[in-house]
């Protein structure tokens, strides 16, 4: 096994560019709450921002493969059994300071999330309102209400009505 100090190095590096980059996220999911509640918002500046986060994603992604290939060059599994027993063969001062870093990684991710959960509901409910729109608009387009010569109310095709006249 590699010498500790170094190897704690390189995993210290690797968990603050993991944070890094799920704050980012997480600051990009702020954004696109407040542009989901934003009735101005336009579908050009939620594009980008989704453009933005995907790139974000990409870069997660990288993250959790070099987290993985740095445990497995550990001797270790890629996976939470892995990265506690990299931690528990660290010297005790090292292993509490990783400990941490692993934790506030953890929590970030917790946190992106429940940003994501809520975000996905706010699109779901506009996506609902829109479509009970566009079925109440489909329902109506075609038929005005109009009164008979007797004063009761009918429906009055507009399409065949035009042809008719």
């Amino acid at each position: 096994m590699p010498e500790p100090k170094l190897s704690m190095q390189t995993f210290k590096k690797l968990l603050l560019q993991s944070i890094k980059n799920f704050q980012v996220l997480s600051k990009l999911l702020e954004e696109e709450k407040a542009l989901l509640q934003k009735p101005s918002a336009t579908p050009d500046t939620l594009e980008v921002l989704t453009e933005r986060k995907n790139a974000l994603l990409k870069l997660i992604q990288q993250d959790i493969d070099q987290r993985k290939a740095f445990l497995e060059a550990e001797g270790f599994t890629a996976d939470i059994e892995g990265v506690e027993g990299f931690l528990t063969h660290l010297p005790p001062d090292m292993e509490k300071s990783m400990r941490q870093g692993w934790k506030q990684l953890v929590n970030e991710l917790e946190q992106v999330q429940k940003a994501n959960s809520v975000n996905g509901r706010l699109i779901n409910r506009a996506t609902q309102h829109f479509d009970l729109l566009l079925s109440s608009f489909k329902t109506s387009q075609n038929k005005v209400k109009v009164y008979n010569p007797a004063g009761s109310s009918g429906n009055l095709n507009t399409l065949g009505s035009l042809g008719k006249a």
